[in-house]
């Protein structure tokens, strides 16, 4: 009995210890496919793309040559022109003892170097920086300059390290509507050159501008396009000197969108500024000139000649206050009363408003006009014949009652 009871404690001992090793190995197959599927994870992961390190150098690595780049174009942008075509002579006076940074301070504020987008500062330290990477630093010389917004860093600091400052100086003004003659005799007046000196540059001088390509050969070919104005020039300069800083003025100021506007109106630049010499000549009043030039184009589109007493002044060369019958029977291809359409050339040089009335005329139906009777020289329009006699008589009664 005794041997029996031990037998069947045997067997439940083998029986739990089977049991134990049963669970034993379901949990160690389960640790194994549990560790299956973790070495799987990371492999579907690599599958998926690069490690987020690798991405996040490569972010970097663009980011911080793209910044070279950005930076290396902002570089060279600053250090071209300030305002490329623009030859306006611009007096820059460097004090003895200046910095390199004192200059680009003096630079930027007389607009010699860009300051667009960047900050003073910035186009500042740009100009700071080249000059040290070219070594221009500490070979600037003191003086007064003539500089322009055409020239890049480069050029500025040649003239600088040069030190071939500007010598004595001299001004001269050219008044509106002055004609060539005019301009001759003011030049000889303010002691610039003398009018022989003068005529040979205007007839027989060489220029390169658009603007002349339709002006004819000949004493009057630059008539209209000496740009009247206050000058400062040397006091050695010649007749070509001042003939050329002229034509430079007006190269500056006659935009590209005016060659565009008188090729959209089917005129040249020399029909412009014929028309724009006219209505000079005729305005007193700003506010009038757009009007004119409507009147002036009103009668050329209706086959009305001119009649402008102003080219007939042109003719006589010296002004009259009254213009007599005789005087408008001048033979002249010059004289509108007698010939239609535009005189052959400008009758002297117009300003720019002048100029932009020509371009942009106001749209009108007159086609007189007449002084007023108020005597402040403003005009009388009309689009009536009678209305414009009884303007005129009223002009004329105003003048006898003064």
């Amino acid at each position: 009995m005794a041997h029996k009871n031990r037998e069947k404690r045997a067997a439940k001992k083998a029986r739990e210890a089977e049991k134990r090793r049963a669970l034993y190995e379901i949990d160690y197959e389960d640790d194994e496919e549990d560790e299956d599927e973790e070495d799987e994870r990371p492999l579907r992961r690599r599958r998926r793309g690069p490690h987020p390190a690798i991405v996040a150098l490569i972010v970097t690595v663009l980011i911080v040559v793209g910044g070279f780049y950005g930076l290396k174009t902002v570089y060279e942008g600053a250090l071209e022109p300030a305002d490329p075509g623009n030859t306006k002579e611009v007096i820059v006076l460097i004090p003895e003892g200046s910095s390199t940074a004192s200059i680009a301070k003096i630079l930027r504020e007389r607009g010699l170097i860009k300051n667009g987008v960047l900050s003073g500062m910035v186009s500042e330290y740009f100009f700071n920086a080249h000059c040290k990477r070219m070594e221009y630093d500490g070979q600037f010389k003191y003086g007064e300059y003539s500089l322009n917004k055409n020239m890049s860093v480069d050029e500025i600091a040649a003239e600088l390290i040069r030190g071939v400052v500007v010598a004595g100086t001299k001004k001269f003004t050219i008044p509106e509507g002055y004609n060539i003659t005019q301009i001759a005799h003011a030049l000889k007046d303010q002691g610039i050159v003398t009018e022989a000196e003068f005529f040979e540059v205007v007839q027989n001088g060489f220029f390169d501008y658009a603007f002349l390509d339709d002006c004819p050969v000949g004493p009057e070919r630059l008539e209209g396009f000496l740009y009247p104005e206050t000058y400062e020039v040397y006091e050695d300069a010649t007749a070509n000197d001042i003939v050329s800083k002229m034509l430079a003025q007006f190269d500056a100021l006659f935009k590209e969108e005016y060659y565009e506007r008188a090729e959209e109106m089917g005129m040249s630049v020399y029909e412009i500024v014929t028309m724009g010499s006219i209505v000079e000549r005729e305005s007193v009043a700003a506010e009038e000139r757009p009007l004119m030039a409507g009147v002036f184009y009103n009668r050329i589109e209706q086959d009305i000649k001119l009649e402008s007493c102003a080219t007939i002044q042109y003719i006589l060369g010296e002004p009259k206050e009254f213009l007599t019958n005789a005087d408008t029977e001048i033979p002249s291809p010059y004289n509108t009363y007698l010939h239609e359409g535009l005189p052959p050339g400008p009758i002297c040089s117009p300003r720019m408003a002048s100029i932009e009335a020509a371009l942009y005329p106001d749209e009108n139906d007159f086609i007189y006009f007449v002084l007023s009777d108020t005597l402040d020289g403003t005009h009388n329009f009309s689009s009536d014949y009678g209305e414009f006699l009884r303007n005129k008589d009223a002009y004329y009664k105003a003048v006898d009652g003064r």
